[in-house]
């Protein structure tokens, strides 16, 4: 998790955005999104913690790297539902991948990958199955953080591979401290209290 800190202002590759609790849009409402790719033209990220209920065993793929492993797909956003993407940490360079933060990278070449997490240290290897991702064209995720629908925080490997989805959200903003960690308990409309 990340630790006690103030958030980062400005949103780059490597950082989480975390739903402000007025963002009442039902595909990102209390999500947390690692940001993989942010630049002028647009932005790119996978939400971390929406499980489904479909793992990579129930998918058809002749793909090694998917028949042999039996972690839970998570909805990465609603753009591109059906493509797969793969959140790394192998403790080697993977050809193909992108690298996004403390030794985490995303995709990579298949077989390169499977071989990467098949050698790779129990204690280091983890990996994240995602489908779809969330996207910005350019300015939009610039124009929602000036209407304050994003957090944007710092990201490391311990959260992006979190085993406890469910509460992620509350426990990324209470990490921050400070006015951004009473944001944990603030419902979506003021209305609800």
């Amino acid at each position: 998790m990340t630790g006690a800190s103030e958030p980062a202002a400005e949103p780059r590759a490597g950082s989480l955005l975390v739903a402000a609790p007025s963002m009442l849009d039902p595909n990102f409402m209390h999500t947390v999104v690692l940001l993989c790719a942010h630049s002028p033209d647009g932005s790119l990220g996978f939400v971390l913690n929406r499980p489904s209920p479909v793992s990579t065993s129930d998918l058809d793929s002749e793909l090694e790297l998917l028949a042999t492993r039996k972690e839970s797909l998570f909805t990465g956003g609603p753009v591109s539902p059906r493509e797969l993407h793969v959140l790394h940490r192998t403790g080697r360079g993977v050809p193909g991948s992108l690298p996004v933060v403390d030794g985490v990278a995303l995709d990579g070449e298949p077989d390169a990958l499977h071989a990467a997490l098949s050698d790779a240290d129990p204690a280091v290897a983890r990996v994240r199955f995602v489908a779809g991702y969330a996207g910005w064209s350019a300015g939009q995720l610039d124009a929602e953080l000036a209407e304050s629908s994003w957090i944007v925080c710092p990201a490391d490997a311990r959260t992006i591979f979190d085993g406890r989805p469910e509460t992620l959200w509350r426990r990324v903003l209470r990490a921050q401290g400070g006015a951004t960690a009473a944001l944990a308990d603030l419902p979506p409309d003021p209305s609800w209290n």
